[in-house]
């Protein structure tokens, strides 16, 4: 083969190789917790950076404790998961904790946690907790009682769903996450759900005030965004605010247990009414329920924790236009 043949030839594969590598895009694949949580995997729900390679994430079958991970700059483990233990909140004051929101004031990082508020049979799910992160022991919580009942009251149309199980599509609340722009806070709705369509309630609160009551909350409102091109009856699984860029990072799912909806990362500013998925994938081994964005040198990275006790760290991939 000529020289000029064999360039053109070679760059006429590069160009076909780098074609069919266009849409696939990132995928997570989950890495197994090297510890268990009393014998059991942890089943990990929201998930918060709280320093450097340094998370906390919530196990919601564990509402006694948040469990602090610690990645190196390989992003694997650094060290064992330790149990940060919720001091103040009584036993029953927090059922099936969720979510889970980082909030900064004037230098101190209050940690909010957050029930999924679903019902089954006579059984209630309920708690909103504001603890106070040390980077050391246990954290001091505080418990807001009744929040289950103060947010039905202002948002009425929830009413019917919150008698209803959460796989008969009933309110089930698993994202958590703080807008700093409005102070408020924002919950994502895994249920109830609507094709092509999520739900946020934005709830308006006063995260330092002397004491964690009713009183610190302001009249809620109800956000509905479209994803687009989709049909799917998904939920939003966990919600995270990106502060290198401003954007809200928010993990879509299966709305209940039977459903195959697909698992997907999207993007949202806040005030659009749809939101922009990014060019990932979740692996079918991975059920991920927590995600927060980080950095690592000069890379934004994506930690995902997952409920069947692993998690990942992918590239933030660019977004889908």
């Amino acid at each position: 083969m000529e020289p000029w043949t064999a360039r053109l030839a070679n760059a006429f594969e590069a160009v076909r190789h780098a074609a069919s590598q266009l849409g696939r895009g990132k995928k997570i694949k989950p890495t197994p917790f090297d510890e268990k949580n009393r014998g059991a995997p942890f089943n990990a729900s929201g998930v918060a950076q709280v320093g450097p390679h340094r998370f906390v994430f919530i196990d919601n079958r564990d509402p006694s404790s948040l469990f602090e991970l610690v990645l190196d700059d390989d992003d694997a483990e650094a060290e064992r998961i330790a149990r940060r233990p919720l001091a103040g909140v009584v036993p029953g004051a927090l059922r099936d904790p969720e979510g889970l929101a980082r909030v900064d004031v004037d230098g101190e990082i209050f940690l909010v946690v957050a029930s999924s508020l679903f019902a089954a049979g006579t059984h209630r799910s309920d708690g909103l907790v504001r603890a106070r992160y040390t980077p050391h022991g246990a954290l001091h919580a505080e418990s807001m009682a009744g929040f289950r009942a103060w947010l039905l009251r202002h948002e009425t149309w929830l009413a019917a769903a919150a008698e209803r199980d959460p796989d008969d599509d009933g309110l089930n609340i698993e994202g958590l996450a703080w807008d700093p722009h409005a102070g408020t806070l924002l919950f994502g709705l895994r249920g109830p759900a609507h094709p092509g369509e999520i739900t946020l309630i934005r709830v308006p609160i006063d995260v330092a005030a002397p004491s964690w009551t009713k009183s610190m909350l302001g009249p809620s409102s109800t956000v509905r965004i479209r994803v687009p091109k989709s049909t799917a009856i998904q939920g939003v699984r966990d919600i995270s605010y990106d502060e290198k860029n401003g954007d809200f990072l928010i993990l879509l799912g299966r709305s209940t247990s039977k459903s195959d909806a697909p698992f997907q990362l999207c993007t949202w500013n806040g005030s659009s009414d749809k939101v922009r998925l990014l060019d990932i994938a979740v692996h079918r081994s991975m059920k991920p329920e927590g995600v927060t964005t980080f950095s690592s040198g000069e890379e934004t990275k994506i930690l995902v924790v997952d409920d069947g006790g692993g998690f990942a760290v992918v590239d933030y991939p660019d977004v889908d236009q």
